[in-house]
C-alpha cells in the first residue's frame, strides 16, 4: 500500500470523524466511526445536549485512530 500524508488524514479525520481512517486505508473502521458520529450528533441535536460530550470523544478518537493508522501504513 501506497503511503499516506499525516496531514492530509488528520484534517480529513478534523472535517468529518472517520474519513481520515478511510483515506489511511481503514474504510470499516472509517465508516463505523463516521455512522457513529452522525448518531451521536443527531440525538445531540434533538434529543440531549449531553451527546455533546459523546460527539467529542468519537471526533477525538478518530484523530487517534487516524494518527495510528497512518502511522502503521508507513511503517513507522
Amino acid at each position: 500500500m501506497a503511503e499516506k500524508n499525516m496531514i492530509i488524514a488528520l484534517v480529513l479525520s478534523i472535517i468529518w470523524s472517520g474519513l481520515g481512517l478511510i483515506y489511511a486505508g481503514d474504510i470499516q473502521k472509517g465508516i463505523i466511526l463516521a455512522v457513529l458520529a452522525i448518531i451521536a450528533e443527531l440525538i445531540f441535536l434533538f434529543v440531549s445536549a449531553i451527546f455533546g460530550i459523546v460527539v467529542f470523544i468519537i471526533w477525538v478518537y478518530s484523530l487517534y485512530a487516524t494518527y495510528q493508522e497512518v502511522k502503521a501504513v508507513n511503517g513507522e
